[in-house]
């Protein structure tokens, strides 16, 4: 009996095994770069700059020097209606514009000076159309 050959020699696993070899490397590849890279990043000291680009800071002293500077002007008040409520709040070189509403809808738009925090104007939306 033992000179015949078993008709079902049951699976062949040599596939499986190529695939199981080949995502346990990639898992243990992945988990070295993510290792590495949270490494890195801690032991970090200075951020990189790019080479002829000025830093923030430095662009910051220039924008003041040319504009005149921006003076700080204290706490403001502005009366915003009642019913109304802010939307949006948006600057622009010298000027802050405030977009006051009731439910979603612009109905009042703000001018603001930055330079010392007066109201410059206003725009009053309305609905009836151009006349």
């Amino acid at each position: 009996m033992s000179d015949q050959i078993d008709p079902d020699p049951g699976p062949n696993l040599t596939l499986l095994k190529w695939i199981v070899g080949i995502l346990g490397f990639l898992i243990v590849l992945f988990a070295g770069i993510i290792g590495v890279t949270i490494f890195m990043r801690l032991t970090a000291t200075e951020t990189e700059t790019v080479v002829g680009e000025p830093k923030m800071a430095e662009q910051a002293e220039v924008g003041t020097a040319q504009s005149g500077g921006v003076a700080a002007f204290g706490d403001i008040r502005l009366p915003i209606p009642d019913d109304m409520d802010l939307l949006s709040l948006t600057s622009g070189q010298e000027r802050l514009f405030l977009t006051l509403g009731t439910e979603g809808a612009a109905r009042l738009i703000l001018v603001i000076s930055l330079k010392d925090g007066k109201v410059l104007g206003s725009f009053n939306l309305e609905k009836d159309g151009i006349q």
